[in-house]
C-alpha cells in the first residue's frame, strides 16, 4: 500500500530498522536462555541435582526458529506474510511457554526446601 505513494529510490527505513532490531532481540533472547541452560548444567554437575538443563537448552529453539523465518521474510519481501506470521508466531509462543516452564523447573530445583522452626515452650 505505501509502496504506491513513494518514489522508485525510496524506502520506509523504520520498517528495516525494526525487521533488524526484531531479529537482533530474538537471537539475543536465545542466547540469554540457553546460557540459562548452561547455568542449570554446572548448577546440576556441581551440586547433583538434576535440573533438567537439557529441557532448558533446546525449549527456546522456537525463538530461533521465528528469527530465522524473519530473515527470509525481510530478505525477500520485507515483512512476514500471512503463513508466515502464524507460523513463526506459534514457534515464538511455545518456545517462550516451554522456557518458562523449563526455568520454574530449574526455580523449584534451586529454592531451598523450608523447614518448620522448632516450637518453643513459653518461660515459666
Amino acid at each position: 500500500m505505501f509502496k504506491l505513494l513513494l518514489y522508485d529510490n525510496e524506502f520506509l527505513w523504520y520498517v528495516t530498522v525494526t525487521n533488524l532490531v526484531t531479529i537482533a532481540g530474538s537471537v539475543l533472547l536465545w542466547i540469554t536462555c540457553v546460557l540459562f541452560g548452561l547455568i542449570a548444567r554446572k548448577y546440576e554437575l556441581v551440586l547433583r541435582k538434576k535440573t533438567d538443563w537439557q529441557y532448558m537448552i533446546f525449549a527456546p529453539s522456537g525463538i530461533l526458529v521465528y528469527a530465522v523465518i524473519q530473515i527470509i521474510a525481510f530478505a525477500s519481501q520485507v515483512k512476514l506474510n500471512v503463513m508466515q506470521s502464524w507460523i513463526a508466531y506459534t514457534f515464538f509462543l511455545l518456545s517462550g511457554l516451554l522456557s518458562l516452564l523449563g526455568a520454574m523447573k530449574f526455580k523449584k530445583v534451586v529454592s531451598p526446601v523450608k523447614k518448620a522452626a522448632p516450637a518453643v515452650k513459653p518461660a515459666a
